[in-house]
């Protein structure tokens, strides 16, 4: 039954270039809002009479137009769109303001506001928010006594002040770091400390199809740009079209727009009526002059378009005359990727077009229509980590895998920019790299990583290279790197930033839990698994900090009354082993690694214990508890810098290179022209940031001792998801989005 609550009111603050944050921001909206309440949300973008270039923004001063163009009457919310509800924003809604004209988190602080309409009209009318700028029009408003009240903090959490469970609205306020990157001219992009949240949200939207407008609920514009389209002047088809549908094996050929298939020999070119969307099916389908449909329709149209054709979809686009953000090539690219991943199997191209109707460039993904699978290599190195994390993305991929073994000499310590692409630094001929040359390669780490540029080279630049970690070579050397927040890489088309390492850890055989699970069956219980590492650059565990790791892990038993099952690794020193151990309860379940080892306990720990306690040194061990979603804390180790590293350091920090600095109320300080310069230096391989664990621990919202054990921020679904994100953005590789000049 519907209710007869007063309806919602939303005033949205965006522009074009936010088309990914507006998305998801209304997707947000829509798993928490009450189903039985109207909620009215009005999207401001480019409204008229404003002067949007003193702006760090394109919505800067809209907020100030709200009460006018609400009617000068009721309620109503502003947000930004770089926003994302948690909650219900009806109870927003319904807070009481007293005498108050709006609430927010402080009287400057507007990014989230709620305003009673006639009360503001009087201060920020439309003619002033048109003329003054920001400062003075919070100034009129506090030239008057109570007119602001402060919004309670869970309706504006500012970046890292977000707290799961309370915060019901979180802002990405640092611009540089904000998930969806909608200004690559302008900014170097980091991952945001909680972009997973926001991802995840958007992997979400795709999952479920979703989007703002669609056929039965069309945009306020899309008639008259059905009748632009209806008067578009024709184009003729390009001579390529015949190859792309041969290619794709399309003999039934529907189009839609002026586009003249009747010139091509062979194709059955007949036009499909807007009306026959919902129904028409052929192997391919055509539509021309997209530029004339409003960019807030195009999803859905091109929805439409995948789910109508068996084989293959054919568009074109002027953008010289597209509205944004269809005149971007990033657009396009990102739009056809997320919908082609709800229709596999179908093949797609779009010839961007410019003022005189000639083709500049094409879009296409076509390898749905070749036979076959393609080959990968599998180039393993000296790290065993390293090549488990290729066979994880190897097995999820199921293509034909064929491993080389790399050996390594002491030349491939040198930096991947000075290598280049070539073999320097393998010991040998390496007879097993030769041709035929696979489809695709996957490396790990920066020693392997001038050898697949090589292969690439050799193979006439047939071959697509994934490079695992950190290259420390040019990241535009490769069609794809995946990385994790530990390396502190900048964010690039080609670069996806993961959680946590590619992992997938066998579950134990059932009969062998059976036996641990009896082995420990006298323990009392919460059983605490205690994961220790050992040193790695520029992570040291010594005899000192291991003794200080089993006395706070004695802590903890004694706190929560449970039991210790602890393994080491095979980079813990065995005079560390032995002075944890000595300091550990006489009831703890202690192994120490060996090589080789066939009761290695590691997987049952994981399977078996209620909560963990971690050394910080192994990003992979972080990433496989976090995985279960039981509760986790981590014991820090001290860094020994070497004195580069120290000074590199030194100067992030100093200069305000990196993000780690903090603003005047504990967010990231926005970047500047130096930073962007260093991460040009970053993105080259010539400079390489000190891993940091400690970035990695805050993308997982993981507490450290001597906080008690806490579920990680991130779910084990959620990190599956962006696991399998990693796995999609490969297939893409080979099947979608390579570029024709």
């Amino acid at each position: 039954m519907p209710s007869e609550q007063t309806p919602v009111r939303i005033f949205l603050g965006t522009e074009p270039a936010q088309y990914r944050a507006e998305r998801v921001f209304m997707y947000a909206l829509h798993q928490v809002r009450n189903p039985a309440r109207v909620y009215e949300v009005y999207r401001m973008s480019r409204l008229p009479g404003f002067d949007q270039g003193r702006w760090r923004t394109g919505f800067t001063n809209f907020r100030f137009a709200i009460p006018q163009l609400a009617g000068s009457c009721g309620r109503a919310i502003y947000n930004d769109v770089d926003q994302i509800y948690t909650g219900d924003p009806g109870t927003l809604f319904d807070l009481p303001m007293g005498d108050a004209g709006y609430l927010a988190l402080t009287a400057a602080d507007t990014a989230v506001m709620l305003l009673d309409c006639a009360r503001m009209a009087v201060v920020w009318t439309l003619e002033r928010a048109r003329r003054l700028d920001k400062k003075n029009l919070l100034e009129l408003a506090a030239e008057q006594r109570g007119l602001w009240a402060p919004l309670p903090t869970q309706w504006h959490a500012r970046d890292t002040e977000y707290q799961a469970g309370f915060t019901q609205c979180l802002h990405y306020t640092a611009l540089n770091l904000q998930p969806w990157q909608p200004a690559p001219d302008q900014y170097s992009y980091h991952p945001h400390p909680l972009g997973e949240l926001w991802l995840d949200l958007e992997r979400s939207a795709d999952a479920a199809g979703y989007q703002i407008f669609s056929a039965q609920a069309p945009s306020r514009a899309f008639a008259d740009g059905a009748a632009r389209l209806a008067s578009a002047p024709r184009h003729v088809a390009p001579a390529d079209l015949a190859d792309f549908a041969r290619l794709t094996d399309s003999t039934d050929v529907a189009t839609l727009g002026p586009l003249d298939l009747n010139a091509v020999a062979g194709m059955s070119g007949r036009p499909l009526r807007p009306e026959m969307l919902g129904t028409a099916t052929a192997d391919l389908i055509g539509f021309a002059r997209l530029d004339q449909c409003p960019p807030d329709d195009l999803p859905w149209l091109i929805e439409t378009l995948f789910a109508a054709a068996h084989k293959a979809v054919y568009l074109m686009v002027d953008r010289a005359a597209a509205q944004e953000p269809a005149n971007d090539d990033a657009y396009w690219r990102w739009l056809l990727q997320r919908v082609a991943r709800r229709h596999p199997g179908r093949c797609w191209r779009i010839d961007l077009l410019d003022a005189a109707g000639h083709c500049q460039r094409s879009l296409v993904a076509d390898f749905a229509a070749r036979s076959g699978r393609p080959n990968v290599w599998l180039l393993y190195g000296k790290h065993a980590g390293d090549n488990a994390q290729l066979d994880v993305l190897a097995a999820e991929l199921a293509w034909p895998t064929q491993v080389r073994r790399l050996h390594f000499s002491i030349l491939s310590r040198l930096p991947g920019w000075l290598k280049g692409a070539s073999r320097c630094g393998l010991q040998g001929s390496n007879p097993a790299l030769a041709p035929p040359w696979p489809g695709l390669v996957l490396a790990a780490g920066r020693r392997s990583g001038n050898v697949a540029r090589w292969i690439v080279r050799q193979s006439g630049g047939s071959t697509r290279s994934v490079l695992i970690g950190r290259p420390r070579a040019p990241l535009a050397a490769f069609d794809l790197v995946l990385t994790t927040p530990q390396y502190g890489l900048p964010a690039r088309s080609n670069v996806l930033h993961l959680p946590v390492p590619l992992g997938r850890l066998a579950a134990p055989d059932a009969t062998l839990l059976d036996q641990w699970r009896e082995r420990w069956s006298a323990l009392p219980r919460p059983w605490i698994g205690l994961l220790v590492g050992g040193d790695r650059a520029p992570y040291r565990l010594d005899p000192a900090t291991a003794r200080r790791l089993g006395e706070a892990a004695s802590t903890l038993t004694t706190t929560t009354g449970g039991s210790l099952l602890v393994t080491t690794g095979p980079r813990t020193r065995p005079a560390a082993a032995d002075a944890l151990f000595a300091a550990l309860p006489a009831s703890a379940f202690r192994h120490r690694y060996a090589a080789e080892q066939a009761d290695n306990p590691y997987p049952a720990v994981l399977a078996l214990a209620d909560q963990f306690l971690v050394t910080s040194d192994s990003a992979s061990m972080l990433g496989e508890a976090a995985a279960t979603g039981k509760p986790l804390a981590v014991f820090p180790l001290p860094a020994q810098r070497r004195p580069v590293q120290g000074l590199f350091r030194w100067l992030e920090s100093r200069l305000g290179l990196i993000e780690r600095a903090v603003g005047s109320r504990g967010t990231a300080r926005q970047q500047n022209a130096l930073g962007r310069a260093y991460d040009r230096l970053l993105a080259a391989g010539i400079v390489s940031r000190e891993r940091d664990l400690a970035a990695l621990r805050q993308a997982l919202g993981v507490v450290t001792l001597p906080e008690e054990p806490a579920p990680p921020l991130l779910s084990p679904a959620l990190l599956g998801r962006a696991q399998r994100e990693g796995v999609e953005r490969v297939r893409e590789l080979l099947a979608a989005g390579h570029t024709k000049p």
